[in-house]
């Protein structure tokens, strides 16, 4: 048990530090403050061995890339290793969104084509003018996660540009589309 514990002390280290950059996240602040008051003190050896044991970038895209490094771990009676370890921690792009693939009128015919990333128990997809009326409902109800298509004959809109706007229980998405006949 010891022995597996001495194999992932390094990455525990790791991931300490890390959660303590990203929950603080205002080290850089601290160094623009520290140089301004360089002049005023001298820098100690202990200070500047503290200063590279942990790395800071700033966040890149969304992701955050830390370098730790952990001095004096012991893995064996009297003897000190240095050890590095990266971490790099990147936005969260498993989550799938409720979206339009297309919307848009020919023939006196609007067709939509919508993705949905989960059930949902009341959808409501209609047109709306550039003014923000409803001139149109498409659908209205049930809807399966999935893509779905969607038409609504149309034969009474006058030409110009419209909205078609889906709405569930927690999301809003509009697509803009120009109908010609």
């Amino acid at each position: 048990m010891t022995r597996l514990f001495d194999h992932i002390r390094p990455l525990l280290v790791g991931i300490a530090i890390s959660a303590m950059f990203l929950t603080l996240g205002y080290a850089p602040a601290l160094a623009d403050k520290a140089k301004k008051a360089a002049s005023a003190k001298t820098v100690t050896a202990k200070e500047r061995s503290a200063k590279a044991a942990a790395t800071y970038a700033s966040p890149i895209n969304g992701a955050v890339s830390t370098t730790i490094r952990a001095l004096g771990n012991q893995r064996t009676p009297g003897s000190t290793t240095k050890q590095t370890s990266k971490l790099n921690v990147g936005a969260d792009t498993s989550r799938k969104d409720n979206k339009f693939i297309f919307a848009r009128a020919a023939s006196d015919v609007f067709t939509t084509r919508v993705e949905l990333a989960e059930d949902q128990g009341s959808v409501d997809i209609g047109i709306y003018n550039m003014l923000g009326k409803k001139v149109m409902d498409v659908y209205k109800g049930y809807a399966s996660r999935g893509q779905h298509d969607y038409t609504q004959p149309i034969p009474d809109l006058p030409e110009g540009v419209y909205i078609c706007i889906m709405q569930g229980s927690d999301f809003r998405k509009a697509e803009k589309f120009f109908f010609s006949r």
